[in-house]
């Protein structure tokens, strides 16, 4: 105080503060509940189109997703087994090997298969470098 004193301002914590405080005994404490409870109850969920499109937006598809698979406002059931899979080789499709991995996991490639590319140096006439990539698909 300017008065000299010293009697401490009684502070109340901001309701940002507390949800944090929240939010972290959430995370330690109810959270294991709370999602056991949650995956008790799905046990009797069916493929639906709701389920899907939350699926298919979880795994973040990209504009490349409509290119490979066309446009198709209502897909029937029989076509979600592809296009999962192809939403996951998207989101997978950042480094070749994880790509290869996913797509042998799907069983879209035999487990013994060879690379989906090859890279070899090969050096011109000329004396300069070039990469050339070969695709094995």
């Amino acid at each position: 105080m300017r008065d000299g004193s010293t009697r401490r301002r009684r502070s109340t914590p901001s309701p940002a503060n507390e949800r944090l405080v929240h939010l972290a005994r959430w995370r330690d404490d109810d959270r294991v509940e709370d999602l056991r409870a949650l995956a008790l109850s799905a046990r009797g969920l069916t493929w639906s189109r709701a389920l899907f499109e939350a699926l298919l937006e979880e795994l973040h598809i990209s504009d490349d997703f409509d290119a490979l698979v066309g446009r198709a406002p209502h897909p029937s059931s029989s076509q979600y087994p592809r296009l999962i899979a192809v939403a996951l080789l998207l989101r997978h499709s950042w480094c070749p090997e994880d790509l290869e991995r996913t797509a042998t996991r799907l069983g879209l490639l035999p487990a013994t298969s060879t690379p989906l590319h090859t890279t070899k140096r090969v050096r011109r006439p000329q004396g300069r470098v070039r990469t050339e990539r070969r695709s094995t698909c």
